[in-house]
């Protein structure tokens, strides 16, 4: 038993796993278009949202997260709260005003709200799991 348990808990549910990854940029220096679209190249889904996948930092973030893990697809994210100039640079390349925005094969597919609806009709799904095929 580990002794910094001192209620001697053994078993229990298993730390959560997410097959989201953060990015981790290589060249900062870059002009901040140029590393928006490095970063949405970097997988066949990617996802710029506020915080982590394993700490999202709003409601959209978390609902579009837990979208995704339902789907069983491996996808990258980047924290726009962490940079400005790639908030800035996402919301231009995608004409997208809010975050999550949500990319696939490279096509900017939208925001919560956009996934919400394709979730609901099988779109998504389709969609993200063809990408990841």
């Amino acid at each position: 038993m580990n002794d910094s348990n001192p209620f001697r808990i053994t078993g229990g549910s298993p730390e959560p796993s997410f097959l989201g990854a953060p990015v981790d940029e290589v060249d900062r220096t870059a002009p901040a278009l140029e590393r928006v679209e490095k970063l949405i190249a970097s997988a066949a889904v990617f996802l710029f949202m506020k915080g982590v996948p394993e700490q999202p930092q709003c409601g959209f973030s978390a609902n579009t997260v837990a979208i995704l893990e339902t789907m069983g697809v491996p996808y990258r994210t980047f924290d726009i709260l962490s940079d400005e100039s790639i908030r800035a640079a996402a919301k231009q390349v995608a004409s997208w005003p809010t975050f999550p925005q949500l990319w696939v094969g490279g096509e900017f597919i939208g925001g919560n709200d956009i996934m919400m609806e394709m979730l609901q009709t099988g779109e998504l799904e389709t969609l993200v799991k063809g990408a990841c095929s």
